[in-house]
C-alpha cells in the first residue's frame, strides 16, 4: 500500500510546480544552471519528487520496462528510431537500441546500464541521450557501433544490490560466447557503479576468455553509495549542492533506504560500494580499461552536484585523474584547463574527466533533450553544428565516442 508520505508528497507536487511558473518571470528558474530555463526548472522538481520517494514506493513509478520505454518513443521520434532491431529483444534482459547492419564480431557494443538509484527503471531521457550519442557519431563509426540496453532487476521489487552486477556479467558472457570482442560500458548514476564494480568482478574472475571493456563512459557514477555523515556538513558537495541538485543528502544515508538496497549485507565492497572502502591505487592499476593503450574512460560530473566530491576522490586512484575542484564558482562557463582532465594516452589509457559547470548529477541524460529535437527535425545535424556551449555534456560524450569508437 502506497504511504502517507507519498501521498502527502503527490498532492503537493502540483503546488511546487505552480511555485516554479510563478516565480519564473520574477526570478527566474530552479538554481544557476536553469535560471533562463523553465522548461527544465520544472521538470527539476518532477525529478526530485520522484526521488524523495521510499524504495518501496518507488514501485509505483517503476512499472514500465526498458522495452517499453524504448518503442514508446517511435511516436514521437518516428526518424530517429527507425534504426535495425529498434527496441527489439536481445534476450530476457537486453533490448537493442539498435544493431548494426551486418556487424562483425569486432565491431563495438555500447552497453548501456541505466541510473535510477537502483530502483528506477530506465526513463524516455535516458533513451533519448543515447539516441544523441548514436547520432552524433560520424557516419563511418555509426555504421558499426551498435547499442544494447540492460533492463537490471530493481531493488524497489527486492532485488538487492548485486543482482545487477550477476545479470550484467551473465549477459557479457553471453554476447562474448557468440564471438563478439568489442565493448563500451556506458553507465550512469547507479548504472556507472554498475560498470564500476562490473570491472572489479572481471579482475576477480581473472578469466583470459573474457575481454576487457575497451572503454567505459561514466556519467556522474554512484562510486559511494552511502555517504558518511561529515559529508553532510559545510565544505561538501553532500551539503553545498543541496540547493542546487536533484539528490538529497538525508534520503541517501536513510536506513530504510540502506536495508531495501543491502538487506543488512556489507556495503563496502569493490562489488557493491567501493567508495565506502579506503582508497588503494593498487585496487584500480591493474584494470586494463582504466591504465592500458588502447583503453579510454570518460567521465563526467556536475560542478553543483552532490556525487561532486565522491567522483572526483574515486577518479584520482583509480584513473590517475589530476582534475581538482576550483575554489570558485565557474560562474557557468567551461575552462578545460581548469574543467577537465587529459591523459596523453600515448602509453597508456586514454583518460577524459570532465567537470561540467553548474551542471548538477546527470545532467546531460536528462535536460539536453533538446538535441533530439534538433535531430528528429534536422537529419543533417552533425556535432560541429550543436551549440557545444549549451549542450556541453552530450557534445564531450559524443567528442569522446568518436575519438575512441
Amino acid at each position: 500500500m502506497i504511504s502517507l508520505d507519498t501521498i502527502f508528497k503527490v498532492f503537493k507536487l502540483p503546488i511546487n510546480i505552480a511555485c516554479v511558473i510563478l516565480k519564473y518571470p520574477f526570478f527566474g528558474g530552479s538554481g544557476l544552471k536553469f535560471k533562463n530555463d523553465l522548461r527544465n526548472s520544472i521538470k527539476l522538481t518532477v525529478v526530485r519528487f520522484v526521488l524523495s520517494l521510499s524504495l518501496k514506493d518507488s514501485v509505483y513509478v517503476a512499472k514500465k520496462s526498458t522495452q517499453q520505454v524504448i518503442n514508446g518513443l517511435k511516436p514521437a521520434y518516428p526518424r530517429l528510431t527507425n534504426l535495425n532491431n529498434y527496441g527489439k529483444s536481445y534476450d530476457k534482459l537486453n533490448v537493442w537500441l539498435v544493431e548494426a547492419e551486418n556487424r562483425s564480431k569486432t565491431d563495438p557494443i555500447i552497453i548501456y546500464l541505466h541510473g535510477g538509484g537502483y530502483r528506477l527503471n530506465t526513463n524516455l531521457d535516458q533513451v533519448k541521450s543515447l539516441l544523441n550519442a548514436y547520432y552524433l557519431l560520424e557516419e563511418e563509426k555509426r555504421k558499426k557501433t551498435s547499442v544494447l540496453c540492460l533492463d537490471y532487476s530493481l531493488a524497489c521489487y527486492g532485488h538487492l544490490v548485486g543482482t545487477q552486477l550477476h545479470e550484467l556479467a551473465a549477459s557479457y558472457k553471453k554476447l562474448v560466447s557468440e564471438g563478439n570482442t568489442n565493448f563500451v560500458l556506458m553507465g550512469d548514476s547507479a548504472g556507472g557503479n554498475l560498470a564500476i564494480t562490473f570491472l572489479q568482478y572481471l579482475k576477480q574472475e581473472n578469466d583470459s576468455a573474457l575481454p576487457w571493456p575497451r572503454s567505459t563512459v561514466l556519467v556522474s557514477p554512484w562510486t559511494k553509495i552511502v555517504p558518511d555523515a561529515y559529508q553532510l556538513t559545510p565544505g561538501h558537495s553532500y551539503h553545498d549542492n543541496e540547493k542546487y541538485d536533484m539528490l538529497s543528502g538525508s534520503v541517501a544515508r536513510s536506513p530504510e533506504r540502506r536495508k531495501g538496497m543491502f538487506g543488512g549485507e556489507n556495503y563496502a565492497d569493490l562489488l557493491k560500494s567501493p567508495g565506502n572502502l579506503p582508497y588503494n591505487a593498487s585496487d584500480w592499476s591493474d584494470i586494463p580499461t582504466f591504465n592500458n593503450k588502447g583503453y579510454s574512460t570518460f567521465v563526467i560530473v556536475g560542478e553543483h552536484e552532490l556525487f561532486r566530491d565522491d567522483i572526483c576522490e574515486w577518479a584520482k586512484y583509480a584513473l590517475k585523474s589530476q582534475l581538482i575542484v576550483p575554489k570558485q564558482d565557474s560562474r557557468g562557463i567551461f575552462n578545460p584547463k581548469l574543467y577537465e582532465y587529459k591523459s596523453s594516452g600515448n602509453d597508456e589509457a586514454y583518460i577524459d574527466v570532465v567537470l561540467e559547470p553548474w551542471g548538477i548529477h546527470i545532467s546531460p541524460l536528462l535536460f539536453e533533450d533538446e538535441v533530439t529535437q534538433q535531430l528528429e527535425k534536422q537529419p543533417s545535424l552533425t556535432l560541429k553544428d550543436l551549440d557545444q556551449d549549451k549542450f556541453l555534456g552530450t557534445a564531450k560524450i559524443a567528442l569522446f565516442l568518436n575519438e575512441v569508437l
